[in-house]
């Protein structure tokens, strides 16, 4: 996405925000920038660090100084990234150490340094207990942007010492507008948001022919499992075969709209079944997270029994 498009329209009391703060110098230390992915708190981070990071001040970084040049082409030395060495993987302690010493070190360009972690819910338990002390005693003109999809799955230790920043969903008005303005030629806009769970830079990476057909065919194994014309064990190798990242999270928006049936029907309440399957997603990525060699077959085969069950349970 253009940095020059940051704010999202949907982020503008937040950019606001920082922005005020930046200005009276009281920005905090650390940020937790949280909210669904796919509402673009990434791309807000990136920008924000060019912001602090530009020798200009305003609203928005110059994009044309030497930090501006350095950050956009990803080369500035007090900018770092802490991301996991592969997608739905682990942050482990040894990069959490580098940064430490990114830290304590002195900016090489005589300013800020900022670093991005993402998504913070990755850290493993060592890597978090590493960077509380980080956290305690960042060094002067450090800003550490944390990007969490699931903050809850964050040790509250970690919470407590960051300010937290919420990025919730957009109203279906706003996604939808926006989205127009981004794929004027496609007529099929509302339901690439109803697929992305409502999540706007969701639904424009669906756009794509291939994901997008990777969601459908998701979305009827979940439908032959659930109706039982297919065994749990029969659609768990096809699964396994789609994009992890894009199957589970469309796996869990098929959750969340069976739990609000059950919601919109008399008022009642999603049956334990689906709460059960909520959990085997977040042990399926724990799991995979911390394993590499974990069997992709044998952890849809669990997801697609928890996924039977709950929706066998029906509306409560």
């Amino acid at each position: 996405m253009a940095a020059e498009r940051i704010p999202l329209p949907w982020q503008g009391s937040q950019w606001a925000g920082l922005v005020a703060l930046a200005d009276s110098g009281r920005l905090p230390h650390a940020l937790l920038l949280a909210g669904p992915s796919g509402t673009g708190k990434t791309a807000f981070a990136a920008r924000l660090a060019e912001l602090v990071l530009c020798a200009e001040s305003g609203a928005q970084p110059c994009g044309t100084c030497r930090h501006c040049r350095l950050a956009a082409a990803g080369s500035h030395p007090d900018l770092m990234n802490v991301r996991p060495e592969e997608p739905g993987k682990a942050i482990l302690i040894d990069a959490v150490r580098t940064l430490r010493d990114f830290c304590t070190a002195r900016p090489h360009q005589g300013g800020w340094r900022v670093a991005l972690i993402e998504p913070a819910e990755a850290l493993t338990h060592s890597a978090a207990n590493a960077l509380l002390k980080t956290l305690e005693e960042p060094g002067t003109q450090t800003l550490l942007l944390m990007i969490a999809h699931q903050p809850g799955h964050l040790p509250a230790t970690i919470r407590s010492r960051c300010r937290l920043l919420r990025f919730p969903e957009p109203d279906r008005q706003t996604a939808l507008t926006w989205l127009r303005e981004q794929l004027p030629e496609r007529q099929d806009v509302e339901q690439l948001l109803h697929h992305a769970g409502g999540r706007p830079l969701r639904a424009l990476a669906l756009s794509d022919t291939r994901r997008s057909e990777q969601v459908v065919r998701l979305r009827e194994l979940a439908e032959a499992v659930a109706a039982g014309s297919m065994a749990p064990a029969d659609a768990a190798p096809e699964a396994a075969g789609l994009e992890w990242e894009l199957a589970t999270d469309a796996l869990a928006i098929l959750l969340r709209e069976h739990a609000g049936s059950a919601l919109a029907e008399r008022g009642g309440v999603p049956q334990l079944a689906v709460f059960r399957c909520f959990d085997e997603l977040v042990r399926a990525h724990r799991e995979r997270a911390a394993n590499t060699n974990l069997s992709a077959d044998l952890v849809w085969d669990r997801l697609w029994l928890a996924w039977r069950r709950a929706a066998a349970a029906g509306g409560g």
